[in-house]
């Protein structure tokens, strides 16, 4: 058990590893995998509107709400993506190369991308069908092209999405250099979110950067926070009782509680934001979010998220005849699926995200990005 603790844990090169991010992950992903797990079976049950789990009691509601871990990855993504940033404009530390982050970016999630979609489609059985969809979707503008998910992987969605962020955030942490930055920080995260919550958006733009750039904003501020020592570790049982409020607050959105969407979503930024906080500065939180376990289910999330429909799809339907309950079919599938992404994780995603893979086939000078 120690010797694949080893294999499994993460450990940039640039010594930035910071377990509290990876924590937060496996809060991200878990909801992810709960959400297509249970859905999965209500599906094969015959049900299939998309909002499966709205009359069927609090708890599954909860569960429904789950696809909310997509946007807890955004946030985490401008927190980690702009940190090297907000160091060199708000502590004087050295500019990030621009050409080695975006090489960087590239190689640590274009090759699992490329295998993952490439499996999907090749095992679809419709390959002259999807040919467009499968191109389209490694050039990540699928949704540009057809206002749609991907039909060989719908899960891409949220990556077309990342890779935008990816290519502006050079530019949007420009923001770091403007005094009384912090106001117009709020705004950009509050205003695009409230927006967001009262008006619907046209067709083009349904999961794309223009409805999601809130989060990646949110997890800006988080980083400024973060380099300039206003966000660190302090194990303050206030910060513990500040996650667990939002904590809450996020899931009496999310469950649908009367009257709490339409007026309270826009607040979602900023309880994430909180709820992270209280991750780093809390005492029982931070204690929680750095276990080895946790931390490292986390650290696997992209091989989890690119991985486990297939899970679904080829595994998960032997055990539907077993079990009548999603949480019951959960507690069964989700394990699962993290017992078959530790080989996929080991042989695919960590030789890119260490940089290995990179160095032994020569391709490019290789130093990992801060907080990678």
């Amino acid at each position: 058990m120690r010797w694949l603790e080893r294999q499994l844990s993460r450990s940039p090169s640039s010594g930035a590893f910071i377990p509290e991010v990876d924590g937060m992950r496996f809060l991200a992903i878990l909801g992810v995998l709960i959400v297509h797990t249970a859905g999965d079976m209500y599906f094969a049950n015959g049900v299939h509107e998309a909002n499966w789990s709205y009359h069927r009691g609090l708890l599954l509601r909860l569960m429904g709400g789950g696809w909310f871990g997509v946007q807890i990855f955004f946030v985490l993504s401008g927190f980690i993506v702009t940190l090297p940033f907000a160091r060199h404009h708000l502590q004087g530390t050295a500019a990030p190369d621009l050409k080695r982050y975006l090489m960087r970016r590239l190689t640590r999630i274009e090759p699992p991308y490329v295998i993952a979609l490439t499996a999907y489609y090749l095992s679809s059985g419709r390959i002259a069908e999807f040919l467009p969809d499968y191109l389209t979707g490694l050039l990540y503008s699928h949704h540009y092209f057809y206002s749609t998910l991907n039909p060989v992987a719908p899960i891409t969605w949220s990556l077309e999405i990342e890779i935008v962020f990816y290519v502006l955030a050079p530019w949007l942490t420009l923001i770091y250099r403007v005094r009384g930055r912090r106001p117009l920080q709020m705004l950009l995260i509050v205003l695009p979110a409230w927006i967001c919550s009262h008006y619907a958006a046209p067709g083009w733009a349904q999961n794309t950067f223009i409805v999601m750039i809130q989060y990646f904003f949110a997890g800006m501020l988080l980083a400024d926070f973060y380099a300039t020592g206003l966000l660190r570790r302090s194990a303050k049982i206030g910060w513990d009782l500040g996650a667990a409020a939002a904590a809450i607050g996020l899931a009496a959105i999310l469950a649908g509680l009367p009257g709490t969407w339409a007026r309270y979503y826009w607040l979602t930024p900023i309880l994430i934001m909180i709820l992270f906080a209280g991750i780093v500065s809390g005492r029982y939180a931070n204690w929680f979010f750095r276990l080895k376990p946790v931390t490292i289910i986390g650290g696997m999330c992209y091989t989890l998220y690119l991985s486990h429909m297939a899970v679904i799809a080829i595994f998960a339907w032997r055990l539907k005849p077993l079990v009548n309950s999603p949480v019951a079919y959960c507690l069964l599938v989700i394990p699962v699926m993290i017992a078959i992404a530790v080989p996929i994780y080991l042989l695919i995603e960590k030789p890119f995200m260490t940089g290995k893979a990179i160095q032994l086939r020569g391709w490019l000078p290789y130093r990992a990005a801060e907080g990678t």
